[in-house]
């Protein structure tokens, strides 16, 4: 009918409205063909969500079923330790007649033991309190000359085989570096004690100006220790917990080798009973 009304009119009002008529069927065929591609879209897109939804229960699925799969491994394996904890216990705790027999012997192998032997215990539940605190490992406090001091009379340190103190100041000293070893997970780093005559006069020719006269130095008494660990450094947490603990168990800095005295030496620390 429009194509009719078209042809009826002048040539020129015919060929406006012919224009008007391509214009709108251009703009028709372009609007189904907006729709068509809408339609595909949603199509694609639903499909893609279909896809992810499908995928997303399946990795669920998955991790559900690993997660399944690691508890019963966690349980199995928490079960299998506790028996092995008490299996250890128990065999430890027929250790302690032995860590007994261990107490008070000079021998650093022997000292090393029962304090791992302790520790053990400690760790696996035990009472320790009998090994703890024990009494110097002799009786010999006898005056001797420097660098003189008999093995009879020295004791071995914690941790440190081959280190010793006169006995009153190797006790003192095992004890804090327990407390050290409580509070830090290690007992104390030690690099040199006890020093003989004849060790006194090795370390003053290697260190010169830095190391005491050999006769002098209080390493020669058996009353001085050089500690390392962090302890040598001033300004660390280590030399600070020396700095808070030491004098509780009859430990001090001397002034001369504190920072800013005549000799520095974070490392050097003494007994005083």
């Amino acid at each position: 009918m429009a194509f009719l009304n078209i042809m009826t009119k002048s040539p020129a009002k015919a060929g406006d409205s012919a224009g008007d008529l391509s214009y709108l069927t251009d703009e028709r065929i372009h609007s189904v063909d907006l729709v068509r591609v809408d339609t595909i879209t949603a199509a694609q897109l639903s499909r893609k969500r279909a896809t992810a939804e499908k995928r997303a229960k399946s990795e669920k699925a998955k991790a559900d079923k690993a997660r399944k799969d690691l508890t019963a491994v966690i349980t199995e394996r928490k079960a299998t330790l506790e028996t092995l904890r008490k299996e250890y216990a128990s065999e430890l705790k027929e250790a302690g007649p032995l860590v007994k027999s261990l107490l008070g012997l000079t021998d650093p192998d022997a000292q090393d033991a029962q304090e791992s032997l302790t520790a053990a215990m400690e760790k696996a539940g035990q009472d320790v309190s009998a090994f703890e605190g024990a009494a110097p490992c002799s009786d010999n406090e006898g005056t001797y000359p420097n660098g003189q001091v008999p093995p009879n009379a020295l004791c071995p340190l914690i941790g440190a085989a081959g280190e010793m103190l006169r006995p009153k100041a190797a006790a003192a000293f095992n004890e804090m570096s327990k407390a050290y070893a409580r509070d830090t997970g290690s007992p104390i780093c030690i690099t040199d004690s006890y020093r003989s005559y004849a060790e006194q006069v090795i370390v003053k020719q290697q260190r010169g100006g830095w190391a005491a006269t050999p006769g002098r130095s209080n390493h020669g008494l058996g009353l001085a220790l050089d500690l390392c660990g962090g302890i040598n450094s001033f300004g660390t947490a280590a030399h600070a917990w020396m700095q808070q603990n030491a004098a509780l168990y009859g430990w001090f800095h001397p002034a001369w080798a504190q920072a800013g005295g005549s000799l520095p030496e974070p490392w050097h620390w003494e007994y005083a009973g």
